[in-house]
């Protein structure tokens, strides 16, 4: 008989708490308009994305508090729903067997419901009502049906009117649990929801808000980078010569002081640059000494010789060959003066920024004066070509000169006595083309990709600057310089710069 008894009843709560996709991000804007210094802005965004942690951290916190709180009312209900299950059980028991101990087990289970539901209660905010009176008035019918039907002497009618009573009570009971229950169940799955949205969406926007602090520091940073990347282009390709310190740099400190340390360097990078140009030009006038002195030379012997003529047959002269010789000391006195002032203005020192209409055609034969003696003294032959007017660029004379002189220098020393110096000044469009052509030995490919670069020298004397020099001075006047070269055959140096008052 016990064999056959219904086993107790172990249902799980029904109803799943389903996750909730997060909510899409709204852009937001956020800038730093008080604090000028990287590390303040730094430490303020750390800080903003610190505080927007700690907030989402506690709002998931207080939300799974809150969640674990609607957990406890469904183990509650969960409770309560066994209990009655339970009592309906010893209460089929009873109608299947007649065994009044199994009324006595339902009525145990009563009170076990009865204190279910105060914990449900406790744990519930509402259905206060509907909970005390299923507690009052449905258990206690419960109750008293149940305690009747275990009087001693029934009538057969009266029992099984009260086992149909029951059994009909019993029902109601479970149906009444079981709606509260999904009720409860459905009131905290919403809230549950409520929850999860909240938290995820203060998470997001936390995320959101510090990548939109991240992407601005980002950008408030680079911002000065980037216009020192671009003045720093602009002073490679020399257009300017110092970084200017703009709205984008001047909102950054460090901006600033970097700025600052720049120019300072690109000042004392000028002025060293200046004078590597100076040595090296004095170089170059080392190397035309003995022609110069050649040149002053003569005109003085000549003035000598006039003057010990004068010295001596003064009284014997005629007036008209006094003035002769006086007016050939002055020729030889100019000649002299001449060569000395192509002299200074070649040796002296101008600003690297100083710039000015230079005619080319008066520039190389100013230039063919400073050498002319050397290419007498190796025996050299030179041919000068160009227009009959003036070519006109925008340049530093005294630099584009020292380009022209060590260009010549160069020539007479790769060649051998009567070897010719071709020299031509030409117009191509908005181009002026300065055309240095020599019959030396040339160079090899090797060589020939090497030549402009800083101490790189076949002689055996000499600094490897003067063609790196020159190719920076050309650069410098927005130029370029070309060389083609074979070997046994000469080489051919082009400068081409951009005219000024074209008339093409």
């Amino acid at each position: 008989m016990d064999g056959s008894r219904i086993p107790p009843v172990a249902q799980e709560p029904s109803g799943r708490l389903e996750d909730i996709p997060s909510s899409k991000l709204l852009p937001c804007r956020f800038l730093f308009p008080a604090i000028r210094s990287i590390k303040g802005k730094l430490l303020m965004t750390i800080g903003i994305v610190a505080g927007l942690g700690i907030v989402a951290t506690l709002t998931a916190s207080y939300a799974l508090w809150r969640i674990e709180d609607k957990i406890r009312i469904i183990e509650s209900f969960y409770e309560l729903n066994q209990n009655v299950l339970e009592v309906r059980r010893y209460e089929k028991n009873y109608l299947l067997f007649n065994d009044k101990k199994d009324l006595l087990s339902a009525l145990d289970y009563v009170d076990q419901v009865r204190a279910a539901i105060v914990g449900v209660k406790a744990t519930l905010p509402g259905n206060q009502d509907e909970l005390q009176s299923f507690y009052d008035k449905e258990l206690g019918r419960y109750e008293f049906l149940s305690r009747q039907l275990m009087e001693a002497e029934l009538a057969p009618l009266r029992k099984k009117s009260l086992e149909s009573a029951l059994r009909k009570h019993g029902q109601d009971l479970t149906k009444i649990i079981f709606d509260m229950d999904a009720r409860a169940r459905l009131q905290v799955e919403r809230e549950v929801a409520r929850y999860q949205k909240s938290a995820v969406l203060i998470l997001a926007l936390a995320v959101m808000l510090g990548a939109v602090l991240i992407f601005y520091m980002m950008r408030w940073i680079l911002r000065p980078l980037s216009a020192i990347r671009v003045a720093s282009a602009r002073i490679m390709q020399g257009e300017m010569n110092s970084i200017p310190v703009g709205e984008e740099i001047r909102c950054s400190v460090e901006g600033i002081e970097l700025v600052n340390s720049l120019n300072l360097m690109l000042k004392a990078l000028n002025t060293k640059q200046v004078q590597l140009v100076q040595s090296e030009k004095l170089a170059a006038i080392g190397k035309v000494t003995a022609g110069i002195a050649h040149e002053i030379n003569n005109p003085l012997n000549n003035i000598s010789l006039t003057a010990e003529v004068l010295l001596e047959d003064l009284p014997n002269l005629a007036c008209s060959e006094r003035m002769d010789m006086v007016r050939d000391i002055l020729v030889q006195s100019d000649r002299a003066r001449e060569v000395v002032h192509h002299l200074l203005e070649f040796s002296r020192t101008s600003k690297s920024n100083t710039m000015e209409p230079v005619d080319l055609v008066a520039l190389v034969e100013s230039s063919i004066t400073l050498v002319k003696n050397q290419f007498r003294l190796g025996g050299i032959v030179y041919h000068y070509d160009h227009p009959d007017r003036s070519v006109l660029v925008n340049g530093n004379p005294n630099h584009l000169q020292q380009v022209l002189v060590n260009l010549m220098l160069n020539a007479v020393q790769a060649m051998p006595p009567e070897g010719r110096l071709d020299l031509v000044v030409q117009m191509a469009g908005k181009e002026a083309i300065i055309v240095v052509r020599d019959t030396g030995a040339g160079m090899a490919p090797e060589t020939l990709a090497h030549i402009f670069d800083p101490f790189f020298t076949t002689k055996n004397e000499g600094t490897g600057l003067g063609l790196s020099l020159s190719y920076a001075i050309v650069k410098d006047h927005h130029g370029e310089i070309e060389v083609e070269s074979e070997k046994g055959k000469g080489t051919t140096f082009r400068i081409r710069l951009p005219r000024i008052g074209t008339d093409v």
